[in-house]
């Protein structure tokens, strides 16, 4: 199993609707809206890096996305 925790910044008034479209998608654990200097935090859990990476990539297209840092879980 492969985890990984991904800290966005998204554009101010459009943080709910991008945790909205990010709960949508097949891997992802929790997406939280926080305070300070992300805007959201989403945990990811996937079978293998390959399935990782490319749920990520799904979360990095999303429209309202200014940035993202990723943080791969090491076991």
């Amino acid at each position: 199993m492969s985890v990984a925790y991904t800290m966005i910044n998204t554009v101010p008034d459009k943080m709910e609707a991008v945790q909205k479209e990010i709960r949508k998608i097949e891997g992802v654990e929790e997406a939280y809206m926080v305070y300070g200097v992300y805007d959201i935090i989403v945990e990811v859990k996937a079978g293998n890096v390959k399935a990782l990476r490319t749920i990520i990539l799904k979360i990095r297209i999303l429209k309202h996305i200014l940035s993202t840092l990723t943080l791969r879980v090491v076991r």
